[in-house]
């Protein structure tokens, strides 16, 4: 499920992200989890498009390190790994140099080597670097482990100093075997953890080694309640579906957040053990399902990652950067964008519903005539597209308790300039418009902490938008109140 070199490994049918892990994600009983996933306020913020579009834009997820003088170093790979330097952890749109390479010929890294996480270590720098070897991509083949390395010039030069985590299997023709794509954590007890996916299965497991000495040899997987079974070709269990899966810590609770796919979009799990994933009720972001297979009609999110907005780490404080490749509805395989945006979350006393809210936004085109209410990415954010407005937060799922309105994010078909609409499910496709994804949900009527929403229209322009007056801010005419979304 993870593409390499441009290619695809493997085409994950809708059915597949449509579950992700909620069809298996907590190994023991339901009734045994704690309730902590309950008591969490989660707000996500603008999405910032900060590279792209290109075809190799990221293969993996995005880690970082802070560098002595206070400056960013983020690192992406597409067989090759490439460092960016920024001023912050959200600037990572200036260049990228190559500094991980394909090892050597026949080798466990000959088809590529991408550093899947950078840890800073004293005077070093440890790397856990995903490698692919007896690779056949257009054959969907590909044979996954995880090694690990060290640099003494903050990321720009690295040392192998050799694989730490292999399955159980060999190469074989048009098959992915091994594993690899491993999410590594510090968890603050003395022991590293890598979420890593199996690839005969797709599942995901776990395997830990000691912070003093995280080398060849240390790293036990997690099989039947101990941490006793070999990294180097030992067996796992299955912790859930590994589609999509990263992993931080959060500082605030010193539990892990896992991300991964449920039902209705992207999700997030809480673990206080380490190895059950407990969902938080509703999706982190909602998310039509997708496909590898480009261009389609969805969009499509892959490799998303958590890091610190202030350190740029995974251990988390309460101000989160999420950080995701991104393909637009209809978009190619070169028209691949890197997403970072901001994710506020703060821990409560008791259980909060609705737990997710995610910021309804407006863009403004003035050349294209185009004013577009979304909560999704927008290409060419700050230059052909300017910020507009912040127009509340739509829910990431309906409120059982009250009425709700789904919204869809739509634009037109017609001849001229686009038009993109926010309109209740079902609208787009009975007014010639198409449909670009699911924007959230807003309720029925007004509740507490709530803000109206219209659906505006702007006769000069021939183009609609939102707004949370009845006057349209001076901009248009109400077509329509929509409902009420979320006011922070």
């Amino acid at each position: 499920m993870f593409r390499r070199q441009g290619l695809l490994i493997r085409i994950l049918p809708v059915s597949v992200l449509a579950l992700g892990l909620s069809a298996a994600v907590v190994p023991r009983a339901a009734s045994a989890a704690p309730p902590c996933a309950a008591y969490i306020r989660i707000r996500v913020g603008l999405p910032h498009v900060v590279r792209g579009p290109a075809a190799d834009t990221v293969d993996n997820r995005l880690t970082e390190i802070r560098l002595p003088d206070g400056r960013f170093r983020g690192f992406v790979a597409h067989g090759t790994t490439r460092a960016i330097d920024g001023r912050d952890p959200m600037d990572m749109g200036g260049p990228a140099r190559p500094v991980l390479g394909p090892g050597a010929r026949g080798g466990y890294a000959a088809c590529g080597r991408w550093l899947d996480h950078a840890e800073p270590a004293g005077a070093e720098i440890l790397g856990f670097v995903h490698d692919e070897t007896a690779c056949d991509y257009p054959a969907g083949q590909t044979h996954k482990s995880m090694s690990i390395a060290t640099s003494g010039d903050h990321g720009l030069t690295w040392r192998d100093l050799g694989q730490i985590i292999t399955g159980s299997d060999a190469p074989a023709a048009g098959r992915d075997t091994g594993e690899g794509d491993c999410a590594v954590v510090d968890g603050r007890d003395g022991f590293f953890y890598a979420y890593c996916v199996r690839s005969g299965d797709g599942s995901l497991i776990v395997a830990r080694a000691p912070v003093s000495s995280p080398g060849p040899g240390q790293w036990r997987k997690y099989a039947d309640g101990r941490w006793d079974q070999p990294g180097l070709g030992g067996d796992a269990a299955r912790l859930a579906n590994g589609s999509g899966a990263s992993v931080a810590r959060w500082t605030t609770t010193g539990d892990f957040v896992l991300t991964g796919w449920v039902r209705g979009g992207l999700g997030l799990f809480l673990s206080a053990d380490r190895t059950t994933l407990v969902p938080v009720p509703e999706p982190l972001l909602a998310v039509d399902s997708g496909v590898w297979r480009r261009p389609a009609p969805s969009e499509l999110i892959a490799y998303p990652v958590l890091l610190d907005a202030r350190t740029g780490a995974n251990q988390l404080s309460d101000a989160w950067l999420l950080a995701y490749a991104y393909w637009p509805p209809g978009g190619r395989h070169d028209e691949e964008y890197l997403v970072l945006r901001s994710v506020d979350v703060s821990a409560l006393p008791s259980p909060l519903a609705p737990q997710v809210g995610v910021l309804l936004a407006r863009w403004h085109d003035a050349a294209l005539h185009d004013r577009w209410s979304t909560t999704g990415p927008v290409p060419g954010d700050g230059s052909a597209y300017r910020l507009e407005a912040r127009s509340g937060y739509l829910m990431t799922a309906p409120d059982a308790r009250r009425p709700s309105v789904e919204l869809e994010d739509c634009v037109s078909e017609r001849p001229g300039h686009p038009d993109h609409l926010l309109a209740e499910k079902g609208f787009c496709a009975a007014h010639a418009y198409r449909r670009l994804r699911t924007a959230g949900w807003v309720y029925a009527q007004a509740e507490p902490e709530t803000v109206p929403l219209y659906r505006c229209y702007d006769a000069g322009d021939q183009s609609h938008f939102a707004s949370n007056l009845p006057d349209c801010e001076g901009l248009g005419t109400d077509e329509r109140l929509l409902g009420y979304a979320l006011r922070q």
